[in-house]
């Protein structure tokens, strides 16, 4: 009859150690109710100034828009200026409200990989200190040296300085979130994402070309010396140098929107295959978490069997904690691959 698995005698220090150091921040975060990505981009976008300005700029092109539009006496051209002004204010609040959205997602994701390196970091103490101990009595009885107590020491005080750097990165990540969404008080626990976003295709996203404000406000131009050009070739009223000059405005407008578009396009294919390489990172950061959940499962079974020490089963254990952590940093570029294909279709500002 096989014998049951045995939980290491370090391993059940180094849970305890990290049930203590985790008691705190879990008692203080009881009572608060889990923030979801989602919520903190919309409270983002509503505390952002650049969409609250966006906004008073467009209520203010609409409203110069309607007065132009109710005037009898308004020329094409002056209408379509003011139509032109509110379509381009809507663009304008558009980018703002996902630049918003975009710098907290990437805020949001930074605090959650900061708070893994903190649980690395506090792993890896309670390991140094393990290590530590074992060394002080192996010296005790003989068999390991005041140097090699010395290096575990001075391999535990490092680690002590990594954790309170982890810490401290930790808590300005959150300081630096909370003002992205216009909070002052403490951040409640966040609840990160697991699965990976879904991919577009580049034939859906090339069709969006036209949602890019900076091409818009090149085809609007078009249009405006389309019009210009009609209301001065009138023959015999206007000199033909104006009317000229007029057809060759229409040209190199219609020339500026064209290579803009070619240019476009260029630009959201390569960061469109940046979001195909940065899935492809994510499959791969998911085999590796994989192979180290499977390394764990065999060294707890080597170890049962004696042929591995139980400090082995902690480093293993810690390796999977990193490949963990490579995981939800690979899951997070993906991310924020799709947010810059988004602001490169769009002509946002990231």
């Amino acid at each position: 009859m096989p014998k049951p698995l045995r939980t290491p005698t370090f391993l059940r220090t180094l849970l305890a150690t990290l049930a203590v150091l985790a008691l705190p921040v879990a008692q203080a975060q009881s009572t608060a109710a889990p923030l979801d990505l989602e919520t903190a981009m919309t409270r983002a976008e509503s505390a952002s100034p650049d969409v609250q300005t966006a906004q008073r700029d467009l209520d203010a092109a609409l409203r110069e828009r309607d007065r132009v539009e109710a005037d009898p006496t308004s020329l094409r051209v002056a209408l379509l200026d003011a139509r032109h002004a509110a379509d381009a204010a809507s663009e304008t609040l558009r980018n703002a409200r996902h630049a918003a959205r975009a710098n907290a997602a990437s805020a949001f994701e930074t605090v959650l990989e900061a708070e893994f390196d903190v649980r690395i970091a506090e792993a890896d103490l309670a390991i140094r200190r393990i290590e530590m101990d074992a060394t002080r009595i192996r010296q005790q009885a003989g068999a390991a040296t005041q140097t090699d107590v010395a290096r575990a020491e001075d391999a535990e005080a490092s680690a002590v300085r990594d954790l309170r750097d982890a810490q401290d990165a930790a808590a300005l990540a959150r300081d630096r979130l909370a003002v992205a969404l216009g909070q002052e008080e403490d951040l409640p626990p966040l609840a990160g994402a697991t699965d990976a976003p879904a991919l577009p295709g580049l034939e859906a996203t090339l069709a969006r070309l036209d949602e890019n404000a900076p091409l818009a406000a090149a085809r609007r131009a078009v249009t405006r010396s389309e019009a210009n050009l009609d209301a001065v070739n009138v023959p015999f009223t206007t000199p033909q140098t104006q009317i000229d000059a007029a057809r060759d405005a229409v040209a190199n407008a219609e020339t500026r929107a064209n290579d803009l578009a070619t240019s476009l396009t260029l630009t959201v294919q390569q960061a469109y295959n940046a979001v195909t390489a940065a899935a492809g990172r994510l499959d791969g950061a998911r085999d590796a978490l994989t192979t180290a959940r499977d390394d764990l499962q065999v060294a707890q079974v080597r170890f049962n069997a004696g042929s591995i020490a139980e400090l082995d089963v902690q480093r293993v254990d810690l390796a999977l904690l990193h490949a963990q952590a490579s995981e939800t940093r690979a899951l997070h570029a993906l991310a924020a691959a799709l947010r810059s294909l988004e602001s490169t279709l769009l002509g946002a500002t990231p």
